[in-house]
């Protein structure tokens, strides 16, 4: 059988990889244990192994007890780019701006939402408005105002 995306309520998540019984899991690191910034990409030499220990792998483990022989194979760090406001998208036209239309700020999610997002600017720059789906929630005035909108159970 197949292994569909699993996301724990702890923001655990896995989901098959390459070949058979291989997963790849992740988390975004708890507050608790900051988010740096770096100036330099060689940081991401630096894979946080003590997040797979503490983190990771006991929640795979209490969601499935076949977790419980896993054995890493490979790991990487890497950059989660967002909207720092609100970690969602910036879509539509600035309103200082008038020939600059914005759709970006979507950290990992710009594959996913792309289609609809692309649409929704098409259909502003063709028709002067959103026909399809109503994206205005994710203007730039928000993040004038500094008014996040954020979204709930996101990984």
């Amino acid at each position: 059988g197949t292994t569909p995306l699993v996301v724990d309520p702890s923001g655990v998540y896995f989901r098959p990889e390459g070949g058979s019984g291989q997963f790849l899991c992740g988390v975004s690191p708890p507050k608790a244990r900051g988010d740096p910034d770096y100036d330099d990409v060689g940081a991401l030499d630096a894979v946080d192994h003590d997040l797979f220990e503490e983190v990771i792998w006991p929640a795979l483990y209490q969601r499935c007890e076949a977790f419980g022989s896993l054995k890493v194979s490979s790991s990487w760090a890497g950059f989660y780019e967002y909207n720092t406001l609100d970690q969602n998208a910036v879509i539509g036209r600035h309103p200082h701006v008038h020939n600059l239309v914005l759709c970006n700020g979507f950290s990992g999610h710009g594959l996913q939402q792309s289609p609809g997002a692309g649409r929704a600017v098409a259909e502003l720059l063709t028709a002067g408005t959103y026909q399809t789906v109503d994206v205005s929630c994710f203007g730039f005035d928000r993040v004038a105002r500094g008014e996040p909108l954020f979204e709930q159970n996101i990984v």
